[in-house]
């Protein structure tokens, strides 16, 4: 129609396709049609446009002019586009490629696909794998995808659910506690009957005579019963959605997630123990406590749980107070699974009364604990007292996103908006500081502000909430306490107005608070409160240095467009997990393993490779970790370990050096796993040294093993202060004896863990009454030390998308 006009019309055609300009020259010579022009892009197509040129026909050269926010994702789009294997502009510089070829029709060989897939991209079913099957998701926008579960959603709300112990042999009886709405306190659930004293002592006496039997179930069945289990969930989906909805106040699309990653953990520990390295039993583990919190009453409930089932462990769950009843449900189709009833008991109750009665009984061989610092700290001083007792504790973070002045504000305020306000804000990995360099501040909250007005609060039961209400009355008043008080102190606070209808709930509004300074904050805010500090670009090495002065290393974020800033970060950063332009939240098992360190927690990280090695009591890693290792060719130990194992050999010490060859191979320091995932998403599983760490040793002997243990990490070696320890270091290579640090035995903090030759009672106890992070204590086997908790696992998650996409999809044959 172009070419009709001429008279009208002076068209311009912008092609670098050579098929599409032989087809305008002829429909132009056709109509006899000679003012028209071509145009291409400034360095591109320039041997078409020469024989262009060459037949007299004119050619404007055109270039993009405007600010980097524009140009960069143009460019990034022609790139995308003409550098792709499917592309024209690739192939017609392939000499590989026939004119045969060049010029076939693309939609007649799209028809030959008859749309099937291509086989190196997997269905969303199969993105991890032929051993591990993905959870059902279930499209929220589809309305002919969710009218089933609505209607059956209906149905339910009027149930009356009512949960107490489950524990073969008791029959507990009393008058059960109101299970309420958050979001509508009017509305009771149903009830709970807490577990007594009695009920307590016989779910141990069970616990313990089921021990021995379970462990010696072989691991497939182990693992065809949590597959089974993973089937129920599914199947139970619409139960599961309305209680997670109506006791936990989650948004259907939380809900959605919630069960997946339930599932997720089932599957995922099923495979880990179809693996070659649980083809042995390993050590008869015992019973394990499993305290699990009320923000993720059914994912982390049950992550809990099944990873101590998988390793051979009778389990003792107690769910948090506010969550029991989908907590309980979950127990039933465990048992419905296969799980023997001795071998899983549910014994709700209060943490003061239940959990503590729990943790401190002799019979417990484990705790597995996700909540609060202090309390993973009082559970770490009473395991102490009797000491063997394995501990896995998940605490909380100070969670900062770090932005500077090249990030996307549009992508930054949507990243801003999940990471802060999504579940309430009541994450462990939710945003809690918001780091912006002052260039672009002002720029972004403007729009972050005018994006949190468009967020709906609400009954989460309404498909279109966004924000729902917080837990309960006493949590919604202390965020609403913290907030007056930085009001008070002058800080600019930001504030959302909640509709009438929350009034009905514990709803706390989104809100913004502009600090100072890090030290503004006393302890972690677990709610949707996000505070505001700005900082100058040359500052961003100090800012760092206080976010991990503060001890916290859960998650970061970063939003940057420079890679050396990210990779400056990434080696400074003492976190867990790591995202990059990305949110900062929903962690998917076995995608980005979670946990963190320090004040964070102990690992190893769940939904991770070493978890169930933790609970099973292995003494080896899995080989394929460290296959994985010499694939990557990371696999030289640190020099000062090689130097000291060379020094073992000259000093014909060869005990100590046959141990050194073999911490050279075990240590996980030089492992880097590709982990898998969705296409436009990296992520990679590290390990890091995890610092100083105190040996304590009577014989020399000893005290050489524990620094081969400790240098083969790449940690720092203390030494008691003792004549013992000073003559050994003396004898050292010199290089290797000025990193020695020496204590006494009473100088205990700052220290990352304490390697003892034989157990010290008194020792043990009193590194665990140190305040701060819980300190590991690495005690001796007849397979020396455990190298891999010596190391602490950090995952980097990078939205590949940010820089253009997942380029290897444009290398992909046909």
């Amino acid at each position: 129609r172009l070419l009709a006009a001429p008279e009208a019309i002076f068209a311009q055609f912008a092609t670098h396709n050579a098929h599409t300009l032989a087809t305008v020259a002829e429909m132009a010579r056709a109509r006899g049609v000679d003012d028209y022009e071509f145009q291409c892009l400034h360095g591109m197509g320039e041997p078409l446009y020469d024989n262009v040129v060459v037949a007299g026909r004119p050619c404007r050269i055109y270039a993009p002019v405007g600010t980097h926010e524009t140009l960069l994702p143009y460019l990034v789009r022609r790139l995308l586009e003409n550098g792709a294997n499917s592309s024209f502009v690739n192939r017609i510089v392939d000499a590989a490629v026939s004119i045969d070829e060049l010029v076939e029709d693309p939609l007649a060989q799209a028809r030959l696909g008859g749309g099937s897939r291509h086989s190196a991209i997997p269905l969303p079913g199969g993105i991890y794998g032929a051993g591990r099957v993905n959870s059902q998701g279930l499209d929220l926008s589809d309305e002919c995808s969710i009218s089933a579960t609505t209607d059956q959603l209906h149905v339910l709300s009027s149930r009356q659910w009512q949960v107490g112990p489950l524990v073969p042999g008791a029959t507990p009886d009393g008058q059960g506690l109101p299970i309420t709405n958050p979001a509508r306190r009017s509305d009771v659930l149903g009830g709970v009957l807490d577990a007594d004293g009695p009920t307590l002592e016989l779910a141990l006496a069970n616990a313990e005579r089921a021990a021995p039997g379970w462990h010696a179930v072989p691991a497939s069945t182990r693992a065809a019963i949590l597959l089974r289990a993973a089937d129920l969930l599914e199947a139970h989906r619409p139960e599961l959605l309305g209680l997670c909805v109506r006791e936990a106040g989650k948004t259907w699309g939380n809900a959605v997630g919630e069960v997946r990653e339930a599932v997720d953990f089932c599957r995922y520990y099923a495979q880990q123990l179809l693996s070659d390295a649980f083809a042995d039993a390993g050590v008869a583990p015992g019973p394990v406590v499993c305290i699990s919190p009320w923000n993720f009453p059914l994912a982390i409930f049950m992550g809990e749980v099944v990873a101590a089932l998988a390793a051979g462990s009778p389990v003792l769950a107690k769910p948090a107070e506010q969550t029991p009843l989908i907590a309980g449900l979950a127990v039933t189709l465990l048992h419905e699974a296969g799980i023997p009833r001795e071998v899983l008991q549910f014994l709700p109750g209060p943490g003061e009364t239940v959990g503590a009665r729990l943790v401190a009984d002799p019979r417990v061989k484990g705790v597995v604990f996700t909540g609060s610092t202090e309390v993973a700290q009082r559970i770490n001083r009473s395991l102490a007292e009797r000491g063997g007792a394995r501990l896995i504790a998940e605490t909380g973070g100070q969670n900062a996103m770090i932005v500077d002045s090249s990030a996307l504000p549009e992508q930054v305020v949507q990243d801003v908006l999940v990471s802060g306000f999504d579940s309430a804000g009541q994450r462990c990995s939710a945003l809690r500081v918001l780091c912006l360099q002052t260039d672009i501040a002002d720029r972004t909250l403007v729009m972050l502000k005018a994006a949190m007005q468009e967020l709906r609060i609400g009954d989460p039961a309404e498909l279109g909430t966004d924000i729902g209400p917080v837990i309960d009355e006493e949590a919604r008043r202390r965020l609403l306490a913290h907030i007056d008080r930085m009001r008070a102190l002058g800080r600019a606070v930001f504030q959302l107005p909640l509709p009438a209808d929350c009034a009905a709930g514990c709803f706390v509004p989104p809100t913004l608070i502009e600090i100072d300074a890090l030290a503004d904050l006393h302890g972690e805010v677990f709610g949707p409160v996000v505070h505001v500090l700005r900082f100058g670009g040359d500052k961003l090495p100090h800012l760092l240095e206080q976010i991990n002065a503060a001890g916290y290393g859960l998650t970061m974020g970063i939003h940057s467009r420079i890679d050396e800033t990210i990779e400056a970060i990434r080696e400074r950063a003492q976190v867990g997990n790591l995202y990059v332009n990305r949110n900062m939240v929903g962690a998917v098992v076995g995608v980005q393993p979670f946990g963190g360190e320090g004040l964070s927690g102990t690992g190893p990280k769940a939904g991770g490779p070493l978890y169930l090695h933790r609970l099973a009591e292995h003494g080896q890693v899995l080989p394929a970790m460290l296959s994985q290792r010499e694939a990557d060719g990371l696999c030289d130990p640190p020099l000062l370990f090689q130097r000291f194992a060379e020094w073992a050999v000259d000093s014909h010490r060869h005990d100590l050096a046959q141990l050194c060859t073999r911490y050279a191979e075990d240590s996980l320091l030089q492992t880097r796993l590709v982990l898998p995932g969705p296409t436009g998403e990296c992520n990679e599983l590290r390990f890091a040294p995890r610092g100083r760490m105190l040996c304590v040793a009577a014989q020399e002997d000893g005290l050489l093993r524990q620094l081969a243990a400790v240098l083969a990490t790449g940690n720092r070696p203390v030494l008691v202060d003792t004549t013992l320890s000073r003559d050994v270091a003396a004898r050292l290579p010199p290089e290797l004896a000025i990193r020695i640090e020496f204590r006494s035995r009473q100088a205990l903090s700052g220290l990352a863990g304490v390697l003892l030759a034989s157990d010290d009672p008194a020792l043990r106890f009193s590194v665990a009454a140190e305040d701060g992070p819980l300190i590991p204590v690495f005690t001796e086997s007849a397979e020396g030390y455990p190298l891999y908790r010596m190391v602490v696992e950090r995952v980097v998650s990078i939205n590949t998308t940010a820089a253009g996409g997942n380029t290897t999809l444009m290398t992909l044959g046909a």
